[in-house]
């Protein structure tokens, strides 16, 4: 398991993330053995870019998570306990790995593959393959922040409200959780994709055109617009639009919400932030 020198701590954000790109080409930077990096190809796959340009992307909202946990009452220190709920092949880990202290610091995915990438590129912290429709391999009540980048814009209600009872379940009370959600103009997005696009996912989203108003209308009236984009796991995985009011009305009950942005000049996904009441 890779160890954090203490002087790491004491690090810039800028200057982390300036060590972080350097590691893409110098596994070792000042001495410290960093994480490695999939292919391009994979990297692209799953987050739908590479190297400097997907860190790039990653450290907008890393600095959104830390600011939201020190704004509402958590603030992310070396005994804070870390999940990155859907962690991918550890983009988000490696920035963590900064602010927590490595045995503090989980990852869960429902993707075996990318489990083992993780484990194989020596991510730090604890990554856990899940079930998509089954518990998560932690106690109750046991983690301070939570995060989730592009993970519920891809799932159907049921799932959706699956894994939101068990992220309220391993929460403490007042845990924050950051997460993306795809707003209206996902939709908008959608209807613009050219006939002649090359992107395979951009074909699949094409086809769901001819709903575009259904989708449009069930937005409006509070409720989830899943689309299925990936054969194979059309129940439990695709691409879906998520208003806010649904949030509140089907989340209530256990996340209060603080703040919902929906500025594309920030995050190409809405950021959302609650905290377990």
């Amino acid at each position: 398991m890779l160890t954090r020198p203490l002087w790491v701590k004491d690090l810039s954000d800028q200057g982390w993330f300036d060590m972080l790109v350097k590691s893409i080409s110098t596994p070792v930077v000042n001495g410290l053995a960093f994480p490695g990096f999939p292919p391009k190809e994979m990297q692209t796959q799953f987050v739908g870019s590479s190297d400097k340009k997907t860190l790039g992307e990653a450290f907008a909202f890393y600095r959104f998570v830390k600011e939201s946990a020190q704004k509402w009452g958590t603030p992310i220190g070396p005994k804070s306990r870390f999940l990155d709920f859907g962690c991918g092949w550890g983009r988000y880990m490696r920035f963590f790995w900064k602010d927590v202290d490595v045995e503090n610091l989980y990852g869960c995915d429902v993707n075996a593959m990318i489990v083992e990438t993780c484990r194989n590129l020596n991510i730090p912290g604890q990554v856990s393959l899940i079930d998509p429709h089954g518990k998560l391999p932690y106690p109750d009540s046991y983690f301070d922040t939570i995060m989730a980048y592009s993970v519920f814009t891809h799932l159907p209600e049921t799932v959706n409200l699956h894994w939101m009872r068990e992220l309220a379940r391993v929460a403490r009370p007042g845990c924050v959780f950051c997460l993306t959600l795809e707003p209206r103009r996902f939709i908008d997005f959608i209807k613009g994709i050219p006939k002649n696009t090359d992107s395979v996912w951009y074909q699949k989203l094409s086809a769901h055109k001819p709903r575009l108003m259904e989708f449009y209308r069930t937005f409006d009236s509070g409720n989830l617009a899943f689309m299925p984009t990936h054969e194979g796991c059309e129940t439990t995985y695709g691409d879906v639009v998520i208003p806010l009011s649904f949030i509140e009305r089907a989340w209530g009950t256990s996340f209060k919400v603080h703040i919902y942005i929906d500025d594309p000049t920030r995050f190409w996904q809405a950021a959302l932030v609650v905290s377990l009441l």
